[in-house]
């Protein structure tokens, strides 16, 4: 088998303070013009974090030949796939570590999460997502916001508490990949108009600093342009996956699913 080849790290990868990890922002450039969409979904990897898993991925990334030098820390390059244009989708597919079904009968769906502070399992529907998320709040100010503070394989999730108006959606999932001390590294997908089932997007790398007035989670997205200043982000875990009917009263995060509500 031949060798991997070594080069030195591209000028547009931003590394987290600790070095850790590294993604190539949004808003990279090369020459005046961006980066493709397939480029930027990788992230680059020291080879000194030791941690197993060094990354929360689906499984299906590919991890590059090439090593790339950055002063005397070397990083591995694992480029992620395409996934489903659908943000709560994209983020329950990391909590779980694997794709999940994304076609289902008519009036039937899927709920794959819950919240951390609550147990609450999330996503039943609108109006009991705003409420979830105003328990959490109560029950556990310092765990939300600005403070929320999600490890890999669990997810940001900032929730309108409102009705949205036209083209706004109710809510923004990120699942968190990554970490590196009060930073956070996560793979996002944003939904569309209709909903999605194909995998033909790939995931949007971005970086959030937890605690951070400025640059946390809240602080990109709770705007008044975004999903509103009282707008309460929490944070989600993996639950089931379980299909239910529409109609089917809320199930009980707590409670072991019953047979006929397990997916296949």
């Amino acid at each position: 088998m031949p060798k991997g080849i070594s080069k030195p790290l591209p000028s547009t990868v931003k590394l987290t303070d600790n070095k850790r990890y590294g993604i190539h922002p949004e808003d990279a450039k090369v020459d005046g013009k961006s980066l493709d969409k397939k480029t930027k979904a990788s992230l680059f990897v020291n080879t000194k974090v030791q941690d197993n898993p060094k990354f929360q991925g689906l499984g299906n990334e590919a991890k590059s030949p090439t090593t790339y030098t950055h002063g005397k820390d070397t990083f591995e390059r694992y480029q992620f796939q395409k996934g489903v244009k659908d943000c709560a989708h994209n983020a329950e597919e990391f909590q779980h570590g694997s794709p999940l079904p994304t076609k289902h009968k008519n009036n039937e769906y899927t709920l794959a999460s819950k919240e951390k502070v609550t147990g609450d399992v999330f996503g039943y529907t609108d109006e009991d997502n705003i409420a979830v998320s105003k328990q959490a709040k109560k029950q556990n100010p310092k765990a939300v916001d600005h403070h929320a503070d999600p490890q890999p394989g669990e997810s940001y999730g900032i929730i309108r508490q409102n009705e949205p108006g036209k083209n706004q959606s109710p809510f923004h999932f990120a699942p968190v990949v990554a970490k590196d001390g009060k930073q956070t590294v996560t793979a996002e997908q944003t939904a569309g108009t209709n909903d999605a089932t194909a995998r033909n997007t790939y995931p949007t790398m971005d970086m959030y600093r937890v605690g951070d007035k400025q640059d946390s989670f809240k602080a990109r997205y709770g705007t008044s342009e975004g999903y509103g200043k009282d707008s309460i982000v929490v944070t989600t875990q993996k639950w089931g996956p379980q299909t239910f009917q529409e109609g089917d009263d809320k199930p009980d995060a707590s409670q072991s699913p019953a047979k006929k509500q397990k997916t296949e």
